[in-house]
């Protein structure tokens, strides 16, 4: 038997296991889920465990304690970015999401900062009209990327139609001939298998970014200048939320290395490069950014 399950058998036996919102339990000495690492927090009235994805203790409704709030290498839990993105998600006014059932369905009618004690982490009042029978009800619950979905965002506005975004995508194959997926935490395609990649910063080329984007999403570090451009994806359609362009690169690592989901991945995995042609369905364009990748590096194999 496992560390873990060792660890929360005892736990569970004294009534002191916690339960993460992606349904796993865990036992009270870890402080990120055993399968999804959400990170939690420990409440200091009660001294319950409690996934971050809760703004106010399980068991006795206190507050999260604002000293949690900050940057994760000063040894904090999350930054207020992360914290805000787990309490709104993709919601927007005039959006329609859902609960995780048809009887779940609403409209998003305004979103503004919910009352709390100062000094504790913020929370958003929600106002939502349920399709079901037209109540209007004000909440602040938070957003569950693997329960809670977006059935229609509202128009973007007219001026911003046009313009096009920009992203690096990485292909990161190891020696085993295997590729590196992630398993996407937010909308468009959450819980999809894609390539780790992401925006360009401001000023950023998307050599670094996309070097940069596959270290904080999967922890593995490559040098900027080791990547190899597959080629430029920019067709109409590629990504729901408008034009985007993206710049995809070929990274090659050692066998066995190591890859930790952060960032916007909720997981993260190897997998046989053949395999995942055959047999994955994959986030955007990026089978076919894949399928190119393999033309590479078959050309390579046949290269004297």
């Amino acid at each position: 038997m496992s560390t873990y399950e060792t660890d929360l058998a005892a736990a569970k036996r004294s009534r002191t296991a916690w339960g993460c919102t992606c349904g796993a339990d865990n036992p009270p000495s870890y402080d990120a889920c055993h399968d999804c690492q959400r990170p939690s927090w420990t409440c200091a009235a009660c001294g319950t465990v409690n996934t971050s994805a809760r703004s106010s203790c399980n068991e006795c409704d206190n507050a999260m304690p604002a000293e949690l709030l900050g940057d994760r290498e000063e040894g904090f839990e999350m930054t207020w970015e992360e914290w805000i993105t787990t309490q709104i998600g993709p919601r927007v006014v005039g959006g329609r999401y859902n609960h995780g059932d048809a009887a779940s369905t609403y409209e998003v009618l305004a979103i503004e900062p919910g009352p709390r004690p100062l000094g504790a982490w913020p929370v958003w009042d929600i106002t939502v009209r349920f399709d079901r029978d037209g109540l209007e009800k004000t909440h602040c619950t938070g957003w569950d990327a693997r329960r809670d979905t977006v059935l229609a965002q509202p128009p973007a506005a007219a001026d911003g139609d046009d313009e096009w975004r920009f992203t690096a995508d990485v292909v990161t194959v190891d020696q085993d001939g295997r590729v590196l997926l992630i398993q996407r935490r937010w909308e468009p395609f959450t819980g999809h298998s894609a390539l780790p990649g992401g925006h360009l910063d401001e000023g950023e080329d998307s050599r670094v970014a996309a070097a940069r984007e596959l270290m904080e999403e999967t922890g593995v570090r490559v040098d900027a200048a080791d990547l190899v451009l597959i080629g430029t994806y920019n067709t109409p359609g590629r990504d729901p939320r408008g034009p985007y362009s993206t710049d995809a690169y070929l990274a090659r690592v050692p066998a066995g290395t190591v890859a930790v989901a952060d960032d916007d991945a909720l997981n993260v995995r190897w997998l046989k490069l053949a395999h995942v042609l055959e047999d994955t369905e994959l986030a955007f364009d990026h089978a076919d950014i894949l399928r190119a990748a393999s033309r590479m590096l078959t050309a390579e194999e046949g290269s004297c």
